[in-house]
């Protein structure tokens, strides 16, 4: 039986969602607790990877009980949380398709990015979003946010990583084309200080995310033109002109993977 996880976790205590040799990431703790269950090894399958210190509040995974098991997936859900470290959480446990693969079969992802603009930082909030405690100007981030909108080569807004295969793109086109649904921002009444950014499309690469919102960041501060920007989106991209505007791990969550 293969079974389909929603997950949420917060990304402080660990070294992201991709298996370490240290197994002190998120998918090590769900291998050890899924295979401690079945007692015997059990491969959990990410809709993507998280880098360390980004949180999730709607990842996606998969893995196949073995057929001698007969737990039902409710049981399996009360089971994985109880031998998991608080900061990790199974939301929802169901059966899917034999063939269902939670990273191949994705078709959409949304991040959440949160910026803090207040002068101080509640402290509650430390490591959960990015303190920029300086005016943007809303309306050039705007007006930065929807440049990226549409079907672009995004290799100057990635990191190498050089394992890019397959994640929102079809076997004809460049590993670096993705498509961008839309970028939208927000001041959420219930958030005070808070800024958000909301990101939907059919694939990030490896730092995207990050990259995209260091860089529009960077002009809604006066540091930079939207030409820069612009620049930075031609086809075919100019490596020279590859961004390091980063934002910080602490304020990206995933949100939600969509599927067929």
């Amino acid at each position: 039986m293969r079974l389909k996880l929603t997950l949420a976790y917060d990304g402080r205590p660990f070294q992201g969602w991709q298996s370490q040799p240290g197994g002190d990431t998120v998918q090590d703790f769900l291998q050890d607790s899924a295979s401690g269950i079945a007692g015997t090894p059990i491969a959990i399958h990410g809709a993507g990877r998280t880098d360390t210190g980004v949180h999730a509040l709607g990842q996606c995974a998969h893995f196949d009980a073995p057929p001698e098991n007969r737990m039902r997936p409710d049981q399996w859900l009360r089971a994985l949380n109880a031998n998991l470290p608080p900061a990790i959480r199974v939301l929802t446990c169901a059966e899917t398709a034999p063939d269902f693969h939670s990273r191949f079969n994705a078709t959409e992802k949304e991040y959440l990015y949160k910026i803090h603009l207040a002068e101080v930082l509640p402290p509650l909030l430390a490591g959960l979003v990015w303190h920029l405690p300086r005016p943007l100007d809303l309306d050039v981030l705007s007006h930065a946010a929807r440049l990226f909108e549409g079907t672009h080569d995004f290799a100057n807004f990635a990191a190498n990583r050089g394992d890019e295969k397959t994640e929102g793109r079809t076997p004809e086109s460049p590993r670096t084309i993705r498509t961008i649904h839309g970028i939208v921002f927000d001041q959420p009444a219930a958030e005070p200080g808070v800024l958000t950014l909301t990101y939907r499309g059919n694939g990030f690469l490896y730092r995207m995310v990050r990259l995209i919102t260091g860089s529009i960041v960077r002009c809604a501060l006066g540091k930079a033109e939207l030409s820069w920007l612009e620049s930075l989106l031609q086809e075919p991209p100019d490596p020279a002109l590859k961004t390091s505007h980063c934002a910080p791990a602490d304020g990206l969550y995933l949100v939600r993977v969509g599927y067929p």
